[in-house]
């Protein structure tokens, strides 16, 4: 499995940068939320009846790409680090839509 992670792909970039967010949204909960007691469908629920926090909690969620993203540069996996710069613009993308 680590294996997978050492390699120079832009796939796999694609497929870190996909996942990372979701895990920075997940870490964000895990933080922020549960120590209230607050249920992950009452985490859900709030973005759905507060559509102004979608883009400041995605954009948080973010830091997982750029933490992500340096780890690859720093190692020369440029295509990995490619593929992760790429889904990154993709979200910043949907960031700015939501905004507006």
């Amino acid at each position: 499995m680590l294996k997978t992670f050492r390699k120079d792909h832009t796939t796999l970039g694609l497929i870190l940068g996909a996942l990372g967010p979701v895990l920075g949204f997940l870490i964000f909960y895990l933080l922020k939320f549960l120590p209230h007691g607050e249920s992950l469908g009452d985490y859900l629920h709030l973005f759905s009846s507060h559509h102004f926090l979608i883009p400041k909690v995605m954009s948080l969620s973010l830091l997982m790409n750029a933490i992500t993203f340096f780890f690859y540069t720093q190692y020369h996996k440029d295509l990995t680090a490619k593929g992760i710069l790429i889904v990154t613009l993709i979200y910043a993308v949907i960031i700015l839509i939501f905004k507006l």
